[in-house]
């Protein structure tokens, strides 16, 4: 099912990209693309025009939720959207409501477990591409490990 689709995962940490591929890889998606920081993500992102994005939301210089805001904007100009996923710590009503207003599709809650992720990537690859306040209200998943927006 996941087999066409172009991944961006984007991690400050090399062990989290490397687990993230590898978790991807066994869901049988097999373009994965790779980014160390919002910066290289946006770079990549122009290039190569991914079906989702995966951030962690705590990077520098360049976090993912600059990274989602700056793909939020992108799609006003070219009328399209992409699903992005957040993966963070910090999962604090705070971080949640940011990550709500800026347009983030789904939020996982590290530590980072193989179901939800499959669970969230099949919920953004299912669901229709409308603009992000319609697709917030289908949102559903549990608590334990995901974040409601």
């Amino acid at each position: 099912m996941f087999e066409t689709l172009t991944v961006l995962v984007v991690d400050d940490s090399k062990h989290m990209r490397m687990l993230m591929q590898s978790l991807l890889h066994a869901l049988g998606v097999h373009e994965i693309l790779m980014a160390s920081d919002g910066e290289e993500a946006w770079s990549k992102y122009l290039t190569h025009k991914p079906d989702v994005v995966i951030t962690d939301a705590a990077m520098a210089p360049i976090d993912g939720f600059v990274l989602a805001q700056r793909l939020r904007n992108a799609e006003q100009e070219t009328n399209s959207h992409i699903p992005i996923i957040m993966i963070s710590a910090h999962t604090e009503m705070s971080a949640i409501k940011k990550a709500k207003d800026i347009g983030i599709t789904e939020f996982i809650r590290k530590p980072l477990a193989a179901r939800p992720l499959y669970e969230r990537l099949l919920a953004v690859v299912n669901r229709p591409q409308k603009k992000q306040a319609d697709a917030d209200k289908n949102l559903s998943a549990p608590p334990q490990q995901v974040a409601y927006l």
